[in-house]
C-alpha cells in the first residue's frame, strides 16, 4: 500500500501525473467492508480502463459478533469496542488510498442483533462510516454476480447445467439454484459455522459430542429443504466461502479457469472425515490457520457435505472469489452508471415461478403486465419515474392475482400477505413491500389511513404505491376485451387530460365502463382526467 501511494507521489512531483490524472485515479478507486458473524473484511480494487477491477488490498480481522448476536441477541459493549477499532484501522488505510466510493454492509449477526441501531450510529460518530445492514436475498445476489464475473469471457464446462451456489457464513447459509445462467429458486437456511456452535456451546464437549449435534441440526434444518429445492437434478455443485478456499488449496486442482479449483467428491468426502476429531487447537496448528478461521472450519464443512450428499454431482467447484468481491463489482457498476441487467431479468423469472407456484393465468397475468408496462412508457412524462420503478409494476402486474390461490373472494387482500411474505430474487425487502402494496391496490378500494400496513409505509414508497397501482388498474381495465395490439396503445397529454388510444375493441362499451370505474385513482393520483378513444383496425 505504501509503496503505491509512494509511487503516485512521485509520478506527482516529477510532472508524470497531472492533477486530473490523480483525481481520476482516486475516483477510480473503491473500497468494500463486510461486518459478518465471525470476522470484518476489507478490499480495496481499482477500475480498469476495460471494466474490471485490480485488488490492490485486502485485510481480514477477527471479531467474534454471532458468539454475542446468537446467543444474546445484542451486541456487547466490548465487541462493539473491538469493532470500532478494527473499523478505524480499516478507515485509515482507506484515507491513505483517498478512496470516494465505500460500500460497508452488516449481514446476519448485526440483522438480528437488537441493539443494531445503537451499534451502527457508533460506528457512524467514531469512524465516520455508513454501515448498510443487507439482507439474505441481497447476500445471495451479490454472492452469485461475483461467481458469475469470475466465470465471464471464460468457457466453462459446466456453465450450461443446472448448477446450486452455495455460500456457508458464519450466521447462515445460501443456496442459489440456476439453470442455463438464470436463477430458479433461490433460499437462505438458519445454519452458519458460529451459529450452530452457539446454539449447543462448545464448553465440556468433546469434538465428537460437537460433531453429532452439528450434524443433527443441520440434518433437522435440510429436511425441510429437501422437498423444496430440487437438489437431486444438480450437476455443479459451486461452494463459496473461506473454509471452501482453504479446503480447495489443500485437495483441490486448478480448473482451466484459473479463478476456479476442483475437489473431486471422493477427496472432499475424505478431506471433511480426516478433520472430523479435530479439536480447534489441532485444525489451528496442523492447518496454520487463526484460531478464529480454525473454529468455523468443521462446521462449514459439515454442512456442505450435508448438501452435497442431496446431490448426485461428482465435483466440488470452488471460485476464488467472495463476497467483497461482488460489492466491489455493484459498486463500480454505481461509478459508472451502470445496471446489472440479468437482477432485472431474474426478478421477472422469480416473480414467475411465484406466480407458477399460486397457480396464477400466466398468459392473462403476462398480457396485463404487457399492457401496464406499455402505458407507463406512453405515460413517462406525467410519472417521471425511473426503469426500476418500471419493473417493480412488472413484478406486481405478474403477481395481481395471487390471492386467488387462497380464495376468489377479496382475493387482492391475500395477494398483499402473499407477495409482502415472500422472496423475489433481485428485489430489496422494501421494493417487495411495495409491489404488494401495487398488487394489492389494483382492484377495490384506493389506499385509505385506515389500512395500517400502507401508512407504515415512508412517504416515498406510498407515492410509487399509488402511482404504479393507479396505471395497473388501467391495465386491467383495458384488458376486459383480451386487447391483442398493446404495442398500438398511446396516450396523448392535453392540457388537464390523457386521452388513450386504444386499437379496435371488440366491445367499446365495456371497455369504457371499466375504464369509469377503474380511473378515478388515476384522476386523483395525477389530477388529470381520463378520456378513451378508440382507434381504427389497422390493415
Amino acid at each position: 500500500m505504501q509503496q503505491l501511494t509512494n509511487r503516485i507521489n512521485y509520478l506527482k512531483m516529477s510532472g508524470l501525473m497531472t492533477q486530473q490524472q490523480q483525481n481520476e485515479f482516486v475516483s477510480q478507486t473503491l473500497a468494500a467492508i463486510d461486518i459478518g458473524s465471525n470476522s470484518i473484511r476489507m478490499t480495496i480494487g481499482q477500475l480498469k480502463s476495460d471494466g474490471g477491477l485490480d485488488i490492490l488490498e485486502r485485510a481480514n480481522r477477527p471479531v467474534r459478533l454471532g458468539r454475542d448476536c446468537f446467543r444474546y441477541l445484542r451486541l456487547t459493549p466490548a465487541t462493539m469496542r473491538a469493532v470500532v477499532n478494527i473499523l478505524r484501522e480499516f478507515k485509515r488505510r482507506i484515507d491513505e488510498y483517498q478512496v470516494q466510493h465505500i460500500w460497508t454492509v452488516a449481514t446476519s449477526a448485526v440483522r438480528e442483533a437488537r441493539n443494531a441501531d445503537v451499534f451502527l450510529d457508533r460506528i457512524l460518530m467514531a469512524c465516520g462510516l455508513q454501515v448498510q445492514i443487507i439482507d439474505a436475498s441481497q447476500e445471495r445476489r451479490i454472492t452469485v454476480s461475483a461467481v458469475r464475473s469470475a466465470m465471464n469471457g471464460v468457457q466453462m464446462d459446466f456453465a450450461g447445467s443446472q448448477m446450486m451456489i452455495c455460500e456457508v457464513g458464519g450466521g447462515s447459509t445460501t443456496m442459489t439454484i440456476m439453470r442455463h445462467g438464470k436463477v430458479i429458486s433461490s433460499h437462505s437456511l438458519a445454519l452458519g459455522s458460529i451459529r450452530i456452535q452457539e446454539m449447543f456451546g462448545t464448553e465440556g464437549r468433546s469434538s465428537i459430542q460437537m460433531v453429532e449435534l452439528i450434524e443433527n441440526e443441520i440434518d433437522s434444518v435440510l429436511a425441510t429443504v429437501k422437498s423444496m429445492v430440487p437438489l437431486a437434478r444438480v450437476k455443479t455443485f459451486i461452494a463459496v466461502g473461506g473454509d471452501a478456499r482453504f479446503a480447495a488449496s489443500r485437495v483441490g486442482q486448478q480448473m482451466d479457469n484459473p479463478q476456479f479449483h476442483r475437489i473431486r467428491r471422493q477427496v472432499f468426502e475424505d478431506f471433511v472425515q480426516s478433520h472430523r476429531n479435530q479439536t480447534v487447537d489441532q485444525l489451528a496448528l496442523q492447518s496454520d490457520m487463526s484460531y478464529s478461521d480454525a473454529e468455523t472450519l468443521l462446521p462449514a464443512l459439515l454442512i456442505f457435505q450435508s448438501l452435497l450428499r442431496l446431490t448426485r454431482v461428482k465435483d466440488v467447484v470452488v471460485p476464488a472469489v467472495s463476497m467483497r468481491d461482488g460489492l466491489l463489482l455493484e459498486l463500480s457498476r454505481r461509478c459508472r452508471g451502470q445496471e446489472d441487467e440479468s437482477v432485472a431479468q431474474e426478478a421477472i423469472q422469480s416473480a414467475m415461478a411465484l406466480a407458477e407456484k399460486y397457480r396464477v393465468n400466466l398468459h392473462h397475468a403476462r398480457r396485463v403486465a404487457d399492457c401496464a408496462l406499455r402505458l407507463y412508457d406512453e405515460m413517462k412524462i406525467i410519472h417521471g419515474l425511473d426503469s426500476r420503478a418500471r419493473l417493480l409494476l412488472e413484478v406486481a402486474a405478474l403477481l395481481h392475482e395471487s390471492g386467488t390461490f387462497v380464495s376468489t373472494r377479496a382475493y387482492h387482500k391475500h395477494t398483499f400477505y402473499l407477495v409482502a411474505n415472500s422472496e423475489i430474487y433481485g428485489l430489496l425487502p422494501k421494493e417487495v413491500a411495495v409491489v404488494a402494496h401495487v398488487a394489492r391496490y389494483h382492484r377495490r378500494s384506493v389506499p385509505k389511513i385506515s389500512h395500517l400496513e400502507y401508512t407504515a409505509l415512508p412517504q416515498e414508497s406510498r407515492i410509487l404505491v399509488n402511482k404504479l397501482a393507479s396505471i395497473l388498474r388501467l391495465a386491467k381495465a383495458l384488458d376486459v376485451t383480451n386487447i391483442r395490439q398493446i404495442d398500438r396503445l398511446h396516450c396523448v397529454l392535453d392540457q388537464d387530460s390523457v386521452r388513450i388510444q386504444a386499437p379496435n375493441l371488440s366491445d367499446e362499451s365495456l371497455v369504457k365502463r371499466s375504464m369509469e370505474i377503474h380511473s378515478s385513482m388515476f384522476e386523483d393520483v395525477f389530477g388529470l382526467n381520463l378520456e378513451l378513444e378508440t382507434l381504427p383496425e389497422s390493415t
